[in-house]
């Protein structure tokens, strides 16, 4: 009446193949993304060139051209006035002193740097 067994259940066997169909669809998509790095390197590099170029010609030390145009012209001219007598109610000399100055500044050349 009662069968009596001392193995349990296999149960083993659908779990191996769950696992092993996991692992297979884990190495499916590993394997994809290795074949298609270069493609994501490319396009990634293309997007970082794209906006360095928004940002207009880039400045290179080695090749560089500048023309330098620089004069100087300088007036200057200093009042002094000494008042003698009376100021708000004190007695005594007292000194004014004006300064005016005119600066303009101008320097014509060209220098280059590099080839």
């Amino acid at each position: 009446m009662f069968k009596r067994t001392l193995m349990p259940k296999r149960t083993l066997g659908r779990k191996g193949q769950m696992i092993l169909e996991y692992t297979v669809i884990l190495v499916v998509i590993l394997g994809v993304l290795i074949a298609m790095k270069d493609y994501i390197k490319r396009g990634v590099q293309g997007r970082w060139k794209s906006a360095t170029d928004d940002f207009g010609e880039q400045y290179d030390p080695q090749y560089i051209n500048s023309n330098i145009v620089y004069s100087t012209q300088v007036n200057g001219a200093s009042m002094i006035y000494v008042t003698n007598g009376q100021n708000e109610g004190q007695q005594g000399m007292w000194t004014n002193r004006v300064d005016t100055s005119n600066v303009a500044e101008t320097k014509t050349g060209y220098s280059q740097v590099g080839y």
